[in-house]
C-alpha cells in the first residue's frame, strides 16, 4: 500500500511542472498566441519574450505566474488565473512553486480519477 501512494506521490510531483505564458500583440487576447514564457528560474524576476504584448494568458499549472509592466518586475503584478485574458502591457514576470500539499484535495481527486478508480483505497488519504 505504500509503493502505492509512493508512486502516487511521484506521478503527481512529475505532472506539476507544465506551465506557460501566452501573449499576444492585441488586447482581449485576440489574434496569434506567441509563447512569452515556458522556462526560467523560481522567484527570480525575468523577462517576457516581447515587450509589444497587450494582453496575457497562462496555463500556471502548480505555480503562481505573475506578470509585471515593469521589467524588474517593480510595480503592481497581475496574477494569472489558468486560461483568463490579461490586458495591459507587460515585460516581466516570475513564478513561484505551490507545493502539492497546499493543492485542493478535490482537484487532485478529480485529475486522478483514473488511478482511483483503480486503488479506491487510498482516496481516503486526499479527504
Amino acid at each position: 500500500m505504500q509503493f502505492k501512494s509512493l508512486f502516487l506521490a511521484l506521478a503527481l510531483s512529475a505532472s506539476a511542472q507544465a506551465w506557460v505564458i501566452h501573449g499576444y500583440t492585441e488586447k482581449d487576447c485576440k489574434g496569434s498566441a506567441d509563447t512569452g514564457a515556458s522556462d526560467g528560474d523560481l522567484e527570480k524576476c525575468l523577462s517576457l519574450a516581447s515587450t509589444k504584448y497587450k494582453s496575457l494568458k497562462a496555463q500556471p499549472g502548480d505555480y503562481v505566474l505573475t506578470a509585471f509592466a515593469q521589467s524588474s518586475c517593480d510595480g503592481t503584478g497581475y496574477a494569472l488565473q489558468p486560461g483568463k485574458c490579461v490586458n495591459g502591457d507587460f515585460a516581466s514576470y516570475e513564478r513561484q512553486f505551490i507545493a502539492i500539499t497546499k493543492r485542493d484535495n478535490a482537484t487532485l481527486l478529480e485529475e486522478h480519477a483514473d488511478y482511483f478508480a483503480e486503488f479506491p483505497e487510498e482516496i481516503d488519504e486526499f479527504r
